[in-house]
């Protein structure tokens, strides 16, 4: 089966709810990745946290162009907006949880910072990918 049909079949916002899972067990479990002796950049993380909340709020995007989208040839930039705002709070929540939760992780504010980046990144993409993407998915209109 073609990535594209895959895609088209999937039942709705299901890879929203596969990157939600991911973003969650990365965040909330204590250790969700064996040690390595990979050296990181200082700020790594931060970049990692951006990059989890542009996933959900791209996810969120395309789910939504997948199962309701397929005749709306401009991005809905309010509900993009909505999706970026969820996805901004749904990271402060992760970083209050990592905070009560005695993880051996805190609740961070620069997280929280990076978190909002990520997701304003991938409302951003979602808005300039829309169109490209309803053409690859759908065809072009006639």
């Amino acid at each position: 089966m073609k990535t594209k049909q895959l895609i088209k079949r999937l039942p709705p916002f299901t890879l929203t709810a596969v990157v939600t899972a991911l973003v969650l067990y990365l965040t909330l479990v204590p250790k969700p990745l064996p040690d390595n002796d990979i050296e990181w950049f200082e700020g790594a993380d931060k970049v990692v946290h951006a990059l989890m909340m542009l996933a959900v709020t791209g996810c969120l995007g395309l789910d939504y162009l997948r199962k309701y989208g397929k005749r709306e040839l401009t991005a809905p930039a309010l509900l993009i907006i909505i999706f970026v705002f969820a996805t901004g709070v749904f990271g402060g929540i992760i970083e209050v949880v990592q905070g009560w939760m005695a993880l051996g992780r805190g609740e961070d504010i620069i997280d929280f910072i990076a978190d909002c980046i990520g997701a304003l990144t991938g409302g951003f993409l979602s808005l300039v990918l829309w169109q490209p993407v309803h053409r690859w998915l759908w065809g072009k209109r006639k």
